[in-house]
């Protein structure tokens, strides 16, 4: 005995179980069946829930009102697949409620029975996915309303800094320029004055003036030369500049040259270790080993002098270290002495003018490198800078770079 039920006795169960709302039309709009769904629908919308018989072809023409496209839409629909033109036809479209919003989708397909043509038409609640939809837009909307303006605040921004840029550029060069300027219309009266001091001293000393008079013009001659140094000191840090050319540069012969240039005690060593070139402005490498070297000058202690420059590869950079054994710095301050016009010693002859150790910092960064100071063990003063390798640099033994200077 066969236990397989037939295919048509699950038919109408599973039609009625259908979520969807369906109606089967003919060929000339009537609605043959409906499904349960569709029933309820109907009644709960102020119908009677009995639309077999009913030609839904000419209800959804007649339609009128704000949704009657729809309802053409569809009629149009379902007679395109009833006569074959389509396979399928599919429309969404709103159902709303004075209470609630709604939206479905009409699908209408065809099928042949008993030698006929009919249309299933079903009507299916999407509501959910469409209020999903419309938060994800606006979602969107709103996300591409704050990612536009927050695109332009940042335009705006890059031109607001592009202005300042601007301006800032020039009135650097315009600071640069009357620094210049200044400076030299400064040196000439400031050369005149210690001249004709210099004459006076010569020319009257011991004869119409007398030792106070010499105590006096010597203090000139001295302030002269002060804001002399002071104003060539201020000109070199003004023109300090990141587009000074560069090439390949040995420090160790640039510190030679440097220490020739000073008035090097016999006494005094300076020690050049085996140096890997860098790629520098020569003129702004030999400033800052002048500077150093000279306060190393200006501040050694009651010993013999030594100096010593060394320096080790750091990835793309050079660490370089001079050391001497001179007063030495504070801990505390290690940052201060390189701002402008910061001394740590009273205004003697060799005092200097708290200029020196800023145009350090200004040349070692204008190059992208650090440059600080600590206390070398045992005593004295350790300057730590860091500069650009050069490309093909490596250092070179026997090279000719150590040196020992006394």
């Amino acid at each position: 005995m066969s236990t397989v039920s037939p295919p048509e006795r699950f038919a109408v169960a599973a039609f009625d179980a259908l979520l969807a709302n369906i109606a089967i039309v003919d060929a000339e709009g009537l609605i043959v069946a409906v499904n349960r769904a569709w029933t309820a629908f109907a009644c709960e919308n102020g119908g009677t829930g009995n639309d077999v018989g009913v030609n839904y072809l000419t209800v959804c023409e007649a339609a009128q009102g704000e949704d009657s496209s729809y309802a053409h839409a569809i009629a149009a629909g379902i007679r395109a697949v009833v006569s074959g033109e389509q396979a399928l036809y599919e429309l969404e479209y709103p159902c709303h409620t004075p209470t609630q919003q709604r939206y479905y989708v009409a699908r209408v397909t065809r099928f042949e029975q008993d030698g006929a043509f009919y249309a299933l038409v079903a009507h299916e609640d999407i509501t959910r996915r469409k209020l999903a939809e419309r938060e994800v837009n606006s979602l969107n909307v709103s996300l591409e309303r704050r990612v536009l303006k927050r695109t332009q605040a940042l335009e705006a921004s890059e031109l607001d800094l592009q202005r300042l840029n601007t301006e800032l550029t020039a009135r650097n060069e315009e600071l640069s320029q009357f620094v210049y300027v200044a400076s030299h219309d400064l040196q000439e009266p400031l050369r005149t004055l210690g001249a004709y001091a210099d004459i006076l001293r010569h020319r009257y000393r011991g004869k119409q003036f007398d030792e106070r008079a010499d105590t006096y013009l010597g203090h000139i001659t001295e302030q002269v030369g002060r804001a002399r140094r002071l104003v060539r000191d201020v000109l070199a840090l003004a023109t300090v500049s990141e587009e000074a050319p560069r090439e390949m540069t040995d420090l160790g012969r640039v510190c030679r040259e440097v220490q020739t240039e000073l008035d090097w005690p016999p006494d005094a060593q300076l020690d050049i270790g085996n140096l890997v070139p860098v790629y520098a402005s020569p003129p702004q490498m030999r400033q800052l080993l002048d500077n150093l070297l000279g306060n190393a000058l200006k501040f050694h202690g009651p010993e013999p002098l030594r100096v010593d420059l060394s320096a080790q590869p750091e990835g793309p950079l050079v660490h370089f270290t001079l050391r001497d054994n001179g007063i030495g710095v504070a801990p505390e301050y290690a940052e201060k002495v390189f701002g402008m016009f910061q001394r740590l010693h009273g205004r003697t002859a060799t005092g200097g003018n708290g200029i020196g150790l800023a145009v350090c910092r200004r040349i070692v960064e204008r190059h992208g490198g650090t440059i600080w100071i600590e206390a070398a063990p045992g005593g004295g003063t350790a300057i730590h800078f860091t500069l650009p390798a050069a490309q093909e640099a490596a250092p070179q033994q026997g090279s000719g770079n150590e040196a020992r200077a006394g």
